[in-house]
Parts: structure tokens; C-alpha cells; sequence
């Protein structure tokens, strides 16, 4: 038994000894290997040498950077304007040219009354006004700006205080301007607008009611037409984001005319034409079409009131009502 368990085949003999050929042979590879391709250190002088140049150049930036600082908060030498020619030529030439530009270039004449308002550049100027005032003056009224008091005409920034107290007494304008107490002003009385006629009136026709802005006034139109009219005034009432507060304080100054309110046909009308009525929804709408549809046409528009969809808490079927025909 032992001998049949310890016994090999020929396959089995020739596989062991390729195995343990192999396995000599990559043995002796692994020693003779390092031998023949020796591995190559790596030379890292080259990085050294990079980064202690990177640290140098940082440590130099440091150092520019602190004596930068250092030498923008010392104390500056004060530069002698005196000694500069070309501070002093550009004094003198400012000298100059302010002493030529504030000459007059007319006669000038005692002073006399005059309007700040109105008065032209001549006259200003014979005034005894530097030239560079007379502009301010006229640039500011091109502007549109205006005069009202002698004061306003000492905030010219180019007109000399001087100038200014010589010239006060011939300003004609006023020293100050008269205001009227709470007292003493009217109350400006608001005319009560007439009676419209909501199922007529247009959007500017509303607007005179106390309340009513363009926004509500396009609103209550809009809502009309989608309705196809009035036919009390309380559905006004209605119109979205209409506060109640404004709709009492509107409601005395509101007549409604039945004569204009567009009828719907639920004999004809189709589920499409009901629903864009603001008071029917789809269920209302598909409701009346099916109703049509099984028991024929309707003989009286208060059959509606059996059909189970107007059967709610809205009222859905007394609002609709005035709208119907057959």
C-alpha cells in the first residue's frame, strides 16, 4: 500500500524534475543577478544644491523685504521746495496767470442792483467779479441751478468773501423765504367722486375712486370681461388682492347695470367654453357637457342644481346662474 501511495508515473517524475530545474535555475539568477547589473545610487547633489539656492534667494527676499519696511516708516528728509527752480518758475507763472485772470475785462462801474438769476456775463463782470467767479455763476444756471436767497450766492467757492459783502445790499433776492405754518395751510379738499357704473366704467374712471390705483383699476376691467359682466356690485369685491378696507370704503360710489352681462349657452357650449369662466372649475365644466350628453338638452338652468358637482359649500350654482341660458 505504502509503495502504490510513494509510487510516480513517468509524466509525474518528468514534471517534478522541470520543477526542481526551474527552481535551481531562478536560485542562481537571484545570486548571480546583482553581480552582473549592480544598482545605481542615486545622486541627490544635484537637489541639494537647487534647494539650498531656493533657501538663499528666500532668505535674501526676507531681508529686501524688511529694510522695504523699515525705510517706509522712517522719517522722510523734507523736500525744499525753496531751492527747486521749476517749483519756483511754476509759482510765479501761477502768480501770474491768477493775477491776469482776475483782472475785469471791462470798466468797472459802482455797484448797482443786480439778479444773480439773470444778469449776463458783462454785467457780472462790471460788477468787479473775477472772470473765474462769472463762470461759476453761469455754469451753475446752465445746470439748471438756481438762486433763491443772497446767501446762495456767498456758496460760490470762486466768488471772494470779500467780494461778496460789497455786492449783498445790490443782490436782488431775498434775505430768507417765508414759510407758513401747519396752521395756516388748506387742506386741499378732495372732490367725492360720482357714481360709476361698474359693468361701463374703464380703468381711468376707476382710478378716481379713493384707493383704487392703475393696478387694481386694469384688475377690476380684467376681471369684468373674464366674467362677462356684473351683475352686483358686491362681486367687485372679488378682484384679487383687493383689500376689503378699500372695497367698503368704494362700495357708496357704485351703481351696477344688468344690461350688459354675456350669457353662456350650456345647451351649446362646449367643455372648453364653460371653464374659462372664472366660477366653474373642469369638474363643473365635464359635469354639464356629460349631463347633456346622457339626458339630453337641458330644459331649465336649474336642472343644475341636481347634478352632484354644484352641490357644494361655494354656491357654485347661485353664482353661475345669472350667466346661464338655454
Amino acid at each position: 500500500m505504502l509503495n502504490n501511495f510513494l509510487y510516480h508515473s513517468t509524466v509525474e517524475r518528468k514534471a517534478t524534475f522541470v520543477l526542481l530545474s526551474l527552481t535551481a535555475i531562478l536560485w542562481c539568477l537571484s545570486w548571480l543577478w546583482p553581480m552582473l547589473y549592480p544598482t545605481k545610487k542615486a545622486n541627490f547633489s544635484e537637489f541639494k544644491a537647487k534647494t539650498e539656492a531656493f533657501e538663499t534667494d528666500m532668505a535674501l527676499a526676507e531681508l529686501e523685504e524688511e529694510e522695504t519696511r523699515n525705510a517706509k516708516f522712517a522719517p522722510k528728509k523734507k523736500y525744499d521746495f525753496e531751492e527747486d527752480d521749476t517749483y519756483q518758475k511754476s509759482k510765479k507763472y501761477e502768480r501770474k496767470t491768477k493775477n491776469k485772470e482776475e483782472e475785469p475785462s471791462v470798466p468797472l462801474k459802482d455797484p448797482f442792483p443786480f439778479d444773480p438769476n439773470s444778469a449776463d456775463e458783462q454785467t457780472l463782470l462790471s460788477l468787479g467779479l473775477p472772470k473765474r467767479t462769472v463762470r461759476s455763476i453761469i455754469n451753475f444756471r446752465e445746470k439748471g441751478g438756481k438762486f433763491r436767497l443772497k446767501s446762495d450766492l456767498a456758496k460760490v467757492y470762486t466768488l471772494d468773501e470779500a467780494d461778496y459783502t460789497r455786492l449783498s445790499t445790490f443782490i436782488q433776492l431775498p434775505d430768507s423765504l417765508e414759510r407758513k405754518t401747519f396752521a395756516e395751510r388748506k387742506p386741499r379738499e378732495r372732490e367725492a367722486p360720482a357714481a360709476l357704473d361698474i359693468n361701463s366704467a374703464s380703468a381711468e374712471d376707476f382710478q378716481k375712486l379713493p384707493g383704487i390705483g392703475p393696478s387694481f383699476a386694469e384688475r377690476i376691467v380684467k376681471y369684468r370681461k373674464s366674467l362677462g359682466g356684473f351683475f352686483k356690485t358686491e362681486q367687485v369685491a372679488e378682484v384679487f388682492g383687493l383689500p376689503d378696507s378699500t372695497f367698503q370704503k368704494i362700495s357708496p360710489n357704485l351703481r351696477c347695470s344688468n344690461s350688459s352681462i354675456k350669457k353662456i349657452n350650456i345647451n351649446t357650449a362646449s367643455a372648453e367654453e364653460l371653464k374659462t369662466h372664472p366660477y366653474l372649475r373642469w369638474k363643473h365644466a365635464n359635469a354639464i357637457v356629460k349631463y347633456r350628453a346622457d339626458n339630453g338638452s337641458y330644459k331649465t338652468p336649474e336642472t343644475l342644481r341636481t347634478i352632484h358637482e354644484f352641490d357644494d359649500a361655494e354656491g357654485t350654482y347661485w353664482k353661475i346662474k345669472p350667466y346661464l341660458e338655454i
